[in-house]
């Protein structure tokens, strides 16, 4: 039986895998050694070909090439709710796509001759279907590129030298409802607006959110997606994460979708969730997060189980303040700018321990 590979958190994809020619130009797969990932992608058999796969929002593609022209080949069967990305080139202006066909040319129009580098992130998955059990009902599933013919690839991995930042969290950290308060529909919901894209950005890191719209440390998702601590170590079921790459910063947002939950039970969960991720990542700086809202949401029960762990890599920030009743969209989820607000802020306290990373790293 062959094994397929999985990949998770900063991914530079390893699999090496000849391009071949289709109708129109170079098919390159998306197991080829010079497309590379960023977040949880777990690779799945589609129609005899191996294809990539993510259930997050913030999930990236990177991509180098030469050529005028450049599409991006999906699978859609079986999916019933359709996902959106942005797309750049040369760290250019984002492009909005809603991966409604198999196969989506990003620039009709014709790039201008020379090398590009080509950047696919994840806008939002649809939380009203399946994202947990396969067959996946709403994933994005990636089979690669069509090129031009003739075209030079290169090897394009995240840059190096970066700190590497995971977000775990909800629906906030995924981005639900930033752009309006209906947070479970794609067109509602923007990864990229969220105060853990703005604060990795601002940063200079590599990053990522691992987040499920309805999901705490006891509660699960209503797709089927287990408590953070029961889903930490998989992409998808079956699908398990691959930790042989761990972030260096991992920063935990949950405590939004455990209200009704005691502060016993809360923080026996998440010192659960902690331990499962310290278990997998042993030398990884963890940062804990008080919940926005969290005089009602366990914020001091965060505080209490970090206390509990008295592991010197584990901290825990207090996000009292930061945001004001003006700042969500429906009271729970941070809207646009509340999101920046918040982003300024948690970038004022993960500056220290980057700026420190970084001088560590320097001579590396």
């Amino acid at each position: 039986m062959v094994r397929l590979p999985v990949f998770s958190c900063l991914f530079i994809l390893s699999l090496a895998a000849s391009s071949s020619a289709s109708s129109g130009g170079i098919w390159v797969p998306a197991t080829d050694s010079a497309v590379s990932y960023v977040g949880r992608w777990g690779a799945i058999q589609r129609a005899g070909q191996t294809a990539m796969a993510t259930v997050n929002s913030s999930s990236q593609i990177y991509f180098s090439f030469s050529g005028g022209h450049i599409a991006g080949l999906f699978d859609l069967d079986g999916i019933n709710d359709l996902e959106q990305i942005y797309v750049n080139v040369d760290d250019g202006e984002w492009y909005l796509f809603t991966i409604d066909r198999h196969r989506i040319e990003f620039f009709p129009a014709g790039l201008a001759p020379g090398r590009h580098r080509l950047a696919v992130v994840v806008k939002a998955v649809d939380n009203n279907g399946n994202r947990w059990l396969p067959p996946l009902r709403s994933a994005v599933i990636f089979l690669g590129f069509e090129l031009d013919s003739g075209v030079k690839l290169e090897a394009s991995p995240p840059s190096k030298g970066r700190p590497v930042l995971e977000f775990l969290g909800d629906s906030i950290t995924q981005g639900d409802g930033i752009l309006h308060a209906d947070g479970g529909a794609v067109i509602n919901s923007d990864a990229l607006a969220t105060y853990a894209w703005l604060t990795g950005e601002a940063l200079a890191t590599t990053h990522a959110q691992i987040a499920f719209s309805g999901q705490g440390v006891i509660s699960s998702d209503s797709r089927e997606v287990p408590p953070a601590p029961l889903s930490f170590a998989w992409n998808f079921t079956g699908s398990a994460a691959d930790f042989s790459h761990v972030p260096d910063f991992i920063i935990v947002n949950f405590g939004s979708n455990d209200q009704f939950c005691s502060s016993n039970e809360f923080i026996e969960a998440y010192v659960a969730l902690l331990r499962e991720i310290r278990k997998h990542c042993p030398r990884t700086q963890i940062l804990a997060m008080r919940p926005f809202h969290g005089y009602r949401y366990h914020g001091d029960d965060v505080e209490e189980a970090v206390k509990q762990m008295a592991d010197p890599a584990i901290y825990y920030i207090n996000s009292e303040g930061w945001l004001g009743e003006t700042d969500f969209t429906d009271g729970v989820h941070p809207n646009v700018a509340g999101s920046k607000k918040a982003a300024l802020r948690l970038e004022e306290v993960l500056k220290p321990y980057i700026t420190r990373w970084n001088s560590l790293h320097a001579s590396h």
